[in-house]
């Protein structure tokens, strides 16, 4: 993932135009820094990043989750051992439950 170009001031609306692989997104996002110098933007869900040493970190933190993801790009994410079925938790349910025992001390 890449920066391509960004315009607006800091703090307030930059856009970001960001690449990955052949896919390019411009991005609307809110960026402030912080009382330590470091850099912050405005998460898709409105919360805020982490602080960022560079404005360039923080808007590429905003579009890596707008981005969609390639499981083949990123092997972290694949789950080896899948959960099981709800059905299935269901079913065993009663056999997994282990009520706790009173300790006398």
């Amino acid at each position: 993932m890449h920066l391509e170009q960004r315009t607006g001031p800091v703090p307030g609306l930059v856009y970001a135009t960001v690449r990955q692989g052949m896919t390019t997104r411009t991005f609307p996002i809110e960026v402030r820094r912080t009382a330590s110098g470091h850099f912050i933007s405005r998460m898709p869900d409105n919360r805020w990043s982490i602080e960022c040493l560079t404005i360039e970190a923080a808007l590429l933190m905003h579009a890596a989750v707008l981005f969609p993801v390639e499981h083949e790009l990123s092997p972290w994410l694949s789950n080896p051992k899948p959960a099981p079925p709800l059905v299935e938790l269901l079913a065993r349910g009663s056999e997994t439950v282990q009520t706790p025992t009173k300790v006398e001390t």
